[in-house]
């Protein structure tokens, strides 16, 4: 089997939440055939996640740390994730990324990348609003939030079978992500908050992509501390979505 598995963590702050996940990443890894990497774009932490991931990284040599030296914000560090998978896989390979706050469970990697290879997706993302989709403990405000932003994107930047748009839990084929980077120039992440990943779909909705959901259970209630988003400011980020995407200018060959 050719095809490798890196799974991309943006961390912010994530001390107690960072060594729970990796540590069921580990047994995942036990547990499968596939060439298993994480990369973990450490986003500026103040607290101990830097000395914690140094740790991880001396211990484990699947394991590597690239560090920002300051906190520059989710799509920022996601833009560095990708930028660092296509330089160093395959197009055939898969990049799967997770929040860092314990909430998404690894062991739901395998089978939806099987899925992935089934039926040819170039991405498939852990929903919570596919059948089979739940979310244990999260505030009635980030419901209400999630809801109308399924509803707004499917509107504006509808993408077949696809119903969550601000799930991190995603997992894409590599040369999926080198081809929109170059359709969009360089251009397929322009916001630094948590705004970025429905962006990213957003730009996906203009150049074609085969996309299936695989149901996700949110564990928020195994959330470490309070909520980095600031709701107001991604609203106003979904909104400016409307002026800033458009279909790409097709570069001379």
């Amino acid at each position: 089997m050719n095809s490798k598995i890196i799974i991309g963590l943006p961390a912010y702050n994530e001390e107690k939440a960072l060594p729970q996940l990796l540590e069921k990443i580990k047994n995942v890894k036990r547990t499968i055939t596939y060439p298993l990497e994480i990369i973990i774009i450490n986003d500026g932490s103040t607290d101990n996640t830097r000395k914690i991931l140094e740790e991880y990284q001396s211990k484990y040599s699947y394991i590597k740390v690239i560090n920002h030296n300051k906190n520059k914000g989710l799509g920022a560090a996601i833009k560095t994730l990708f930028y660092t998978v296509i330089k160093n896989y395959k197009d055939s390979d898969f990049l799967v990324t997770m929040d860092s706050d314990n909430t998404h469970n690894p062991s739901h990697i395998i089978k939806m990348i099987k899925r992935m290879e089934n039926e040819n997706l170039d991405l498939i993302i852990a929903s919570r609003f596919t059948k089979g989709g739940k979310e244990i403990g999260v505030p009635i405000i980030r419901k209400l939030y999630s809801r109308g932003a399924k509803y707004f994107f499917k509107i504006f930047f509808g993408i077949k079978n696809i119903n969550d748009y601000s799930s991190g839990f995603r997992v894409y084929r590599i040369g999926y992500i080198r081809k929109s980077i170059d359709l969009y120039q360089d251009n397929l992440i322009t916001t630094n908050g948590f705004d970025c990943m429905a962006e990213i779909l957003a730009r996906f909705s203009k150049i074609g992509v085969k996309a299936g959901e695989y149901p996700l259970m949110l564990e928020y209630n195994l959330k470490e501390g309070k909520s980095k988003m600031d709701i107001g400011k991604t609203i106003l980020g979904y909104l400016g979505l409307l002026k800033r995407v458009k279909k790409p200018v097709l570069k001379n060959r």
